[in-house]
């Protein structure tokens, strides 16, 4: 009985700890590396595709500046590393065709894009990003509706355990440590002499 109750609570634990890809996340969610085009050209910066967004329209609801996800690392490039930064094209996951260059595109079995995590969208406009509507807020066009990109150093290790993690990680030491103390005093024989 005590090894499903400990199942249960570790399936429950995981479910609420990884929520699905379909949820629109906030900032306590890390953007998973599936999502990132991690260092690339060996140049020791990752890239993320953000999403479509005005620049005067930066905030809640629409894409996020660079600084909402600041904990993780993430921020505007320099310029000359905005130089060098990845093409539309780069974020296509290997193995598959670059997809056509079209607007509202939502299929990340074939894309890196982070939408969700900057913004109320779930969605990226390839056609933008292709035709050179590109930016992060400082570089890049800033006027009409560019899609945007940040960069960090790719060997960035800000990510701290959120309070729910360490919350079932000490409940399951607890849980486990209980059981096995349990199971101790169910061993001991007791003899009179």
């Amino acid at each position: 009985m005590l090894k499903y109750t400990l199942g249960t609570l570790c399936v429950v634990g995981l479910s609420v700890a990884m929520p699905a890809h379909a949820v629109i996340f906030d900032d306590t969610f890390i953007i998973p590396d599936s999502e990132v085009i991690l260092d690339f050209n060996n140049t020791g910066l990752d890239w993320v595709y953000a999403g479509p967004i005005a620049p005067n329209e930066f905030g809640p609801g629409n894409i996020q500046p660079a600084s909402y996800r600041a904990a993780e690392g993430w921020r505007v490039a320099s310029v000359s590393e905005w130089a060098a930064r990845p093409d539309w094209e780069d974020f296509t996951r290997p193995g598959f065709a670059t997809p056509a260059a079209n607007s509202f595109f939502q299929d990340h079995s074939v894309y890196r894009f982070a939408s969700e995590y900057w913004s109320d969208f779930t969605h990226v406009d390839l056609n933008d990003f292709a035709a050179g509507r590109v930016t992060d807020g400082v570089n890049g066009l800033v006027s009409g509706v560019p899609e945007t990109i940040y960069v960090r150093f790719s060997n960035f290790s800000g990510a701290v355990p959120e309070p729910a993690t360490w919350a079932f990680m000490i409940f399951g030491f607890g849980a486990i440590g209980g059981a096995m103390r349990r199971q101790r005093k169910a061993n001991v024989k007791v003899s009179y002499a």
